[in-house]
């Protein structure tokens, strides 16, 4: 058991070095991105933004109705897939 452990211990500390350093360059290419979106880009996101949570009050507000007239309607199982 000791020598499993004495092995696993720099495995996983290697693992998570590696996963550091691609997430920080994930988000360092993320921001890269944004710098160089132009004006129109960021409108565009901006709106698509209000549009997804408009929509997203929409299906809040569908669900509640659909809680309110059919309680059970999460339990049954979709047959459609």
């Amino acid at each position: 058991m000791e020598d499993i452990l004495g092995l696993m211990i720099p495995i996983i500390a290697i693992v998570m070095g590696i996963g550091y350093g691609m997430l920080k360059s994930y988000f360092k290419h993320k921001e890269r991105m944004m710098d160089h979106m132009s004006g129109d880009q960021i409108a565009e996101l901006e709106r698509m933004s209000r549009v997804a949570d408009i929509l997203d009050r929409r299906v809040n507000v569908l669900e509640s109705i659909l809680d309110d007239e059919v309680p059970s309607w999460r339990d049954q199982d979709d047959k459609t897939i």
